[in-house]
């Protein structure tokens, strides 16, 4: 092995850029010990530029693979060919994934053939559904096969990997890089921005809303595009915020249905300084986005999830998320709960997030710095991490 080993830390999309890059910064800080490389696959162009240019953030290799309206296959097959050619370009120690993307899985795929050990953060979440989420529980499972160091965000989710024969030596609970990320930029003082032009700042409750997930393309987007039709009619004081997610597939049933809408406001999707100021200043938000049901509650946001199941049952096993799918029905009555009963809000907004406590970056680089070693990365640092703070710890550090 190399005296500083080489650590390739592969993203493709926001999500992806967003959790990585409190570790990118870690490893950095740690410039004596790690040699970091940063490969972008521009899996989504434009959204991960912009998170990019957010943290500072500059790739040492852009694969630049994006295409239009690209199928899954052909991203896939992109990121298998191109990953390789950097792989084999120069000696690599570990390559570093996030999450459940498709760069994710075909970056650990393509570790896997040249042997280079494949570390996951965001390891061991599950639905147990392989159609929901589509195709990200397929990608994350598959991309776990052949990973090494599985760095889990919580313990229900090692003990998924641990349920699956994952050596239990080789997965760390770390808690969520997100939380790392979010107060970053809290810290930064620039998670606090004005409201996007065409919005009034009249003290109505806003309702944040994202929903792009292949699964609900089609009568399920607009189902979920129906509920907000009725909210918005059964109470006055409500503006919905919803940033539309670029492909095509989603942005025709949106339009159709909500452009024009009074008190419904659709807006290009927003920069992370300028999400993470809505998330902030929102009483209500309707997901159906992993990362956002992990920062919600954060910030102490209430979360109706817009999913028939999800990877990261912490939340609503805590009570600060309601799964309401894609019913009209169903969202609709759940949502108007929350907008007038004060006590059930309060038990939502209130209970402690169980995603992390801002030092997952730090845990995974000394993790990684001690199997560089051939020290068992002292599991008992890892598993005594369960619960973040109250989400009001983090709000502080805007004060």
């Amino acid at each position: 092995m190399h005296k500083r080993p080489v650590i390739g830390v592969v993203f493709g999309t926001r999500p992806e850029a967003i959790k990585l890059a409190p570790v990118i910064f870690e490893l950095k800080n740690r410039s004596d010990e790690f040699e970091p490389v940063l490969i972008s696959t521009a899996q989504h162009r434009q959204m991960l530029d912009q998170v990019m240019n957010v943290f500072g953030i500059e790739p040492d290799i852009d694969l630049n693979l994006m295409t239009h309206n690209q199928p899954l296959s052909g991203i896939a097959a992109r990121v298998l060919e191109e990953v390789d050619r950097v792989l084999q370009s120069r000696p690599f120690d570990l390559l570093m994934v996030q999450g459940d993307t498709t760069t994710a899985f075909a970056a650990a795929l393509a570790a896997f053939f040249r042997k280079v050990p494949v570390a996951h953060v965001e390891a061991g979440l599950r639905s147990r559904d392989l159609l929901n989420p589509f195709p990200e529980e397929a990608n994350r499972r598959l991309a776990g096969v052949v990973t090494e160091l599985h760095f889990a965000p919580t313990g229900l989710a090692r003990e998924n990997l641990l349920g699956e024969g994952v050596n239990p030596e080789n997965v760390f609970v770390t808690g969520n890089t997100v939380v790392d990320a979010a107060r970053i930029l809290v810290e930064r003082g620039v998670a606090d921005q004005p409201l996007p032009a065409g919005i009034p700042d009249d003290g109505s409750r806003l309702v944040l809303m994202t929903s792009h997930r292949r699964e609900s393309w089609g009568p399920e987007l607009e189902n979920i595009c129906l509920a907000v039709l009725d909210l918005v009619e059964r109470f006055p004081d409500v503006r919905v915020v919803y940033p539309v997610h670029l492909n095509p597939n989603v942005r025709g049933t949106v339009n159709s249905l909500l452009q024009g809408v009074d008190r419904v406001h659709l807006t290009e999707p927003m920069d992370y300084f300028g999400f993470l100021s809505m998330l902030r200043r929102s009483y209500l938000v309707l997901t159906d986005s992993g990362g956002v049901q992990e920062e919600a509650p954060t910030f102490g946001k209430p979360v109706l999830v817009l999913r028939k199941v999800t990877e990261r049952p912490e939340a609503s096993m805590r009570g600060l998320s309601v799964i309401v799918g894609t019913s009209r029905e169903r969202i609709v009555e759940e949502a108007s709960l929350l907008l007038s009963d004060r006590e059930v809000y309060r038990r939502m907004s209130e209970a402690a997030s169980p995603y992390g406590d801002g030092r997952a970056s730090e845990r995974i680089v000394k993790a990684i710095g001690r199997w560089h070693r051939g020290q068992q990365p002292a599991l008992e640092e890892f598993d005594q991490f369960e619960f973040a703070p109250e989400a009001a710890e983090v709000e502080e550090a805007a004060a």
